[in-house]
């Protein structure tokens, strides 16, 4: 097995060389980073995790366009690791998969990532070994662009995950067990009389005797949900300021709803790459995904910038500004009751078919479809910069009833 893997990175390494040469005037940026385990304490609740430099997450590794890194990752721990780097484009052998790229880094031995920076934006990198990333190795990516289009105040990243003070293999036994320990403990266990007080019994009644397993949105109850490894954390900035946040999603199952007490945000990157301007008061991100997203502080106050979990079970806040606490607005829990028709796609296509709106939402204002900005045989972008939002478009209609939760453009 040793000798084949000797032979693939060999391998790698020629394609490598064939495919991404290194540019000799380019900057080198160089990062060490020390993967150990270590006992991480959140809101005086103790468990094992795993650190980047003696952190959770690991820190902002920062590239211009055009750089060369070399990123050293020194395993500290008595067992495999690695680290992927997600959307980055690398060669073969740097991408960080074990016994599919290169082999992993065993415990006491040190991996020299290298790798030209051919691309500009937000990404972020993860351990790709059993089950590490769920216990903390992750950190952000930040690339700047040679020219960049967007000048704000500030600049910050936002690094959003879920934790559990359970170790992940117990989890992933406690999914296989099929057990209801999880729905329990988070509130979204069903019952008859749950189903009466919602108004939904019939659908209760129907859907036991289909045999049909209960509803639920997420399959994990966490502890926490995290922004930069904390469930709250703050932001320093004057009135008036705009920021760019970057968003990322690196939890292990959780979508969260991003919403900002200060107003619209304007999304104008999406999994690094520029987009046509956006305005949203509310919107998912899902797992692994990153949006780069502008606010404008309006005037004096504490605004908080929340990331809140899918099902309903908690959030974590970025308060940003100083002064009296603005709140954003508080997202209802989803009806696990409420009777789907097949899936929602099927209702959807089976309402445009017959004219019907019955049990949808109507929203006025265009779904989150983002265009990528074109640009010319040079490389200059020839879409507008300016940050004009998107008008609203003709009405769609969405099958959204099964929620019963407020995902429009529209706000609450």
């Amino acid at each position: 097995m040793k000798l084949f893997l000797k032979f693939l990175v060999a391998g790698n390494f020629i394609a490598s060389v064939l495919l991404f040469p290194v540019n000799t005037f380019s900057k080198t940026i160089e990062y060490e980073l020390a993967i150990e385990k270590k006992s991480i304490t959140i809101q005086g609740k103790t468990s094992h995790g795993m650190t980047i430099n003696g952190s959770i997450p690991g820190p902002v590794l920062r590239f211009t366009e055009g750089d060369f890194a070399r990123i050293k990752v020194h395993n500290k721990m008595n067992i495999n690791t690695s680290i992927h780097w997600h959307g980055m484009l690398v060669p073969p052998d740097m991408d960080g998969v074990p016994y599919i790229s290169f082999p992993p880094i065993e415990p006491g031995k040190t991996f020299t990532y290298e790798f030209p920076i051919r691309q500009s934006g937000t990404y972020w990198y993860h351990s790709h070994t059993h089950l590490q990333e769920q216990q903390g190795l992750y950190g952000s990516i930040v690339i700047t662009p040679r020219s960049p289009s967007i000048r704000t105040d500030q600049d910050q990243t936002l690094l959003l995950s879920d934790w559990t003070t359970e170790s992940p293999d117990t989890v992933i036994q406690t999914l296989k067990s099929g057990s209801d320990w999880y729905a329990l403990q988070k509130g979204s266990s069903q019952s008859i009389l749950g189903a009466a007080a919602q108004g939904e019994l019939k659908a209760y009644l129907t859907r036991e005797l289909q045999r049909m397993p209960p509803m639920d949105i997420a399959d994990v109850a966490y502890d926490f949900f995290l922004v930069n490894g904390k469930p709250r954390i703050s932001l320093s900035a004057d009135s008036h300021e705009t920021l760019r946040l970057r968003i990322i999603n690196g939890s292990a199952t959780t979508y969260f709803y991003l919403e900002f007490a200060g107003g619209d945000m304007r999304i104008v990157s999406a999994d690094g790459q520029e987009v046509v301007p956006l305005r949203q008061k509310r919107f998912l991100i899902g797992v692994a995904e990153t949006y780069d997203l502008l606010i404008k502080i309006p005037g004096p106050g504490k605004y908080e910038f929340r990331a809140t979990a899918h099902d309903g079970s908690g959030h974590s806040s970025t308060w940003i500004g100083s002064g009296s606490a603005i709140f954003a607005p508080d997202i209802p829990r989803p009806n696990l009751y409420a009777p789907m028709e097949h899936t929602a796609s099927m209702k959807s296509m089976n309402n445009a078919l017959h004219g019907s709106t019955h049990g949808t939402q109507k929203i006025t204002d265009p779904p989150m479809q983002m265009n990528k900005k074109k640009t010319n045989n040079a490389g200059h972008t020839m879409a507008q910069t300016d940050m004009q939002a998107v008008k609203p478009g003709n009405t769609h209609t969405f099958d959204y009833g099964f929620l019963d939760t407020d995902v429009s453009s529209s706000g609450p």
